[in-house]
């Protein structure tokens, strides 16, 4: 029998006193979401240029 999890809410860390709650009650979803994420965070700050540095 295959293990079955059905959280809706998945609580992280909190940070700088914010609390980090991710959901993942939205249905059909895509792969290429992280592509998307990654091109925000490039624009809000310059990830991409940083990784040289690294």
């Amino acid at each position: 029998m295959a293990a079955e999890c059905r959280e809706e809410r998945f609580e992280f860390a909190r940070v700088k006193g914010r609390s980090v709650v991710a959901g993942f009650d939205g249905g059909t979803l895509t792969a290429a979401a992280g592509a998307l994420l990654l091109a925000a965070s490039d624009r809000a700050i310059g990830l991409i240029d940083r990784f040289p540095a690294a």
